[in-house]
């Protein structure tokens, strides 16, 4: 009979006064990979808080190896023996991968280092896995795909019966997660249970035992067996995915020609080689890169940053200028984080880029009180008297995006836009990144993994180190099998 790994049953928990977790229930057993989609974010923190360190409970008790660690009664106050992994990396660069595992977990108390029994321990590990990393390598040296590996292996070493994983599949391509989740079976064969978090369904469903649905702080259905299924999920999320394919019809049945083109003329640099591409106004195209070093390489050039060995980049003919409210743009990763200044009012952040095209900008009043005006009736007239840092997340994301409709350049390009957003927030991000596509913009999207930028592509490029691109047109990326569910 298997052991149970961890139980919530009935917890209630506030944070501020507000009620992030109601009559949450999750039972996870040893050697079992359990799903968490989150339709929104809404208590997700508080969660992994409450995993982490026994936050104080309103109602309900939590079980940890069948043991109670919580309840509304009593918290202890100490953390738990629970691994996290997520795309932001624990590990601490500067420092091997043999001193991570070995010499920064829990309990070590050997003065004298030796690197040889150190690497000797890792092979053994790794040999199980048929994963090959040197110990001696530095952290800020790994791939992302490496990093994740060594995470697993040090909490796994550490003692962890139960690994949070958090949006893992951000920074890795679809073959690398292939290989983590042969990494994940062969953990459950040791009694090793995961809490994978993710917000994409198919992700989930290719490994997990059982997914539970997450909405407003609570578990509204779990799903396994014969209805781990689309439908089954369609059911209760169904206004996400339909909302997705209207939106994509809307995009095919109203993008229009216009005779702007971005061309990027056989471009080369330290780890890209020969790149060349070329897109018209109101297209898309997506550009994956087939690691995080050449992801950083490809947006540092495309966002003016770095300058390509060889090769060029025009703009209408000519060679490009990414002078700031120009006639290109960056939206970055997560840019609610990145993009907007706290400091600011909303209509002086929503004008931030607009003294080049409108030099008087900031010395008419009137002209900012029409631009008010304007976008009052697309935003809402109450966020233009709050402060930044109290809107919303959708709120922010509608902000960064009415800037560049505003600065109307020809080209954007988007880092990992839908990075770090839950369900309902992708659902936005395709809304205003078909508005820029409606309004003549070319996009070009940079990003490692291929979930949700499909459903706006043109055409995708598959960007590898020293090795030639490949190139797909919409109607190809059903019939492949690496991109079909990410098309979908």
């Amino acid at each position: 009979m298997r052991r149970e790994v961890l139980r919530m049953e009935r917890v209630c928990c506030l944070e501020q006064g507000v009620m992030q977790l109601h009559d949450f229930n999750l039972s996870i057993m040893a050697g079992e990979i359990v799903g968490l989609l989150p339709v929104n974010s809404s208590g997700l923190t508080t969660l992994l808080k409450l995993l982490q360190s026994n936050t104080p409970l309103r109602d309900g008790y939590v079980y940890y190896m069948e043991k109670q660690i919580n309840t509304w009664r009593d918290s202890k106050k100490y953390g738990n023996r629970h691994g996290r992994i997520q795309s932001e990396s624990c590990l601490v660069n500067g420092l091997t991968v043999a001193d991570n595992i070995f010499v920064l977990r829990p309990g070590f108390k050997t003065w004298l280092m030796r690197p040889r029994i150190f690497k000797e321990q890792l092979a053994l590990f790794l040999e199980g896995i048929g994963i090959s990393i040197a110990s001696d390598a530095y952290i800020e040296e790994l791939t992302g795909f490496e990093r994740i590996v060594v995470d697993v292996i040090k909490s796994v070493m550490s003692g962890r019966r139960l690994i949070v994983l958090r949006d893992i599949g951000a920074d890795i391509n679809e073959s690398e997660l292939k290989k983590i989740h042969l990494l994940l079976r062969h953990y459950i064969k040791e009694g090793i249970s995961f809490l994978y978090i993710d917000y994409h369904f198919e992700a989930l469903r290719k490994i997990c035992d059982k997914v539970a649905l997450m909405s407003n702080g609570r578990i509204i259905k779990l799903l396994e067996g014969e209805f781990l299924t689309q439908e089954s999920l369609n059911a209760y999320a169904g206004s996400y995915v339909v909302g997705t394919r209207q939106e994509k019809h809307q995009y095919e049945t109203t993008k229009k020609k216009h005779s702007s083109s971005f061309f990027v003329d056989n471009m080369s640099s330290h780890l890209v080689k020969e790149l060349s591409f070329s897109i018209s106004s109101g297209e898309c195209v997506v550009i994956q890169n087939a690691d995080l070093q050449v992801y950083g390489e490809v947006l540092s050039i495309m966002s003016g940053k770095a300058v390509p060995e060889s090769g060029q980049l025009l703009l209408d003919g000519k060679p490009v200028s990414f002078e700031m409210g120009g006639d290109t743009a960056v939206i970055h990763e997560q840019p609610s984080k990145t993009m907007l200044f706290g400091e600011l009012s909303y209509l002086d952040n929503l004008c931030f880029l607009l003294d080049k095209r409108l030099p008087e900008i900031w010395l008419d009043s009137r002209l900012r009180e029409g631009i008010r005006r304007e976008y009052e009736e697309i935003l809402g007239a109450d966020v233009f008297d709050g402060r930044i840092n109290a809107l919303s997340e959708a709120q922010k994301y509608d902000l960064v995006y009415s800037r560049i409709a505003l600065q109307k350049p020809k080209v954007v390009f988007c880092a990992q836009p839908f990075r770090g957003a839950d369900m309902e927030l992708r659902m936005r991000i395709l809304e205003l990144m078909l508005t820029l596509l409606d309004k003549g913009i070319a996009l070009v999207i940079l990003t490692v993994n291929l979930v949700d930028s499909l459903s706006l592509a043109n055409s995708l490029i598959r960007v590898y180190r020293d090795k030639p691109q490949e190139v797909y047109s919409r109607n190809e990326f059903s019939t492949m099998p690496i991109l079909r569910y990410s098309a979908h």
